[in-house]
């Protein structure tokens, strides 16, 4: 099993993530056994957390982000400043930049399940009859790297799905299925990723997903 490491520095820009939301810290002090970080904080509120809990923070860096895991130790005031002391992390795992910024979001999309036998490479190779067939689903979450739905359908891992999404205007994806998971009331969660993506499409949900933070974050002012 692959190791994974991280050098963390003081004042370094870190985002402690809750409930879908990214709170901003920075980190004050290395110690051997623990770090002190700011509160975070994002819009006006601040994080609220209790000694014990375990929390999960990402570190980015130019070329990936990774995510951390540390339990929280208590608080510490030093200058007549106020800081989270939390446990030195264990690095989870890395990810691109593009999977980074992931936005739990739940709006209608339309999809279709294409047949698991044959694998498409791009949409133009996708027969128009799918297009016609699309069933209709809800979004879980979606980032630059894939999105997430939710479906009474079950589809095999490494299949193809036709995706439609309004965000506001229309785009057609063609995506591959890495993950299911069980749901209740009978429902699927399928994982997708996109396939073949374009970059300016790409920047479109990118730019949607920054759009409906910064609303998210208006809420918390």
């Amino acid at each position: 099993m692959k190791i994974l490491n991280i050098e963390l520095k003081v004042g370094q820009k870190i985002d402690v993530m809750q409930d879908g939301i990214a709170y901003v810290s920075k980190i004050q002090d290395v110690n051997e056994n623990f770090l002190l970080i700011d509160i975070p904080i994002a819009g006006n509120r601040y994080f609220i957390t209790y000694p014990g809990r375990v929390i999960e923070f990402y570190v980015p860096n130019e070329k990936d982000v990774t995510k951390c895991r540390s339990i929280v130790l208590g608080k510490k005031r030093e200058n007549n400043i106020e800081m989270l002391m939390i446990s030195s992390p264990d690095v989870v795992e890395r990810v691109q930049r593009r999977e980074y910024f992931r936005l739990p979001i739940t709006m209608e999309v339309s999809y279709a399940i294409l047949p698991p036998g044959k694998r498409f490479l791009d949409l133009k190779d996708v027969p128009s009859s799918y297009f016609k067939q699309l069933n209709q689903a809800f979004t879980v979450d979606i980032s630059g790297g894939g999105i997430k739905i939710l479906t009474k359908e079950k589809a095999p891992i490494g299949s193809n799905v036709l995706i439609m999404l309004n965000i506001p205007n229309e785009i057609m994806l063609l995506t591959t299925v890495v993950r299911v998971e069980e749901a209740e009331n009978k429902y699927f969660r399928l994982a997708l990723k996109y396939e073949n993506i374009d970059e300016k499409t790409r920047d479109i949900i990118i730019k949607f997903i920054f759009s409906k933070m910064r609303e998210q974050l208006k809420l918390l002012k």
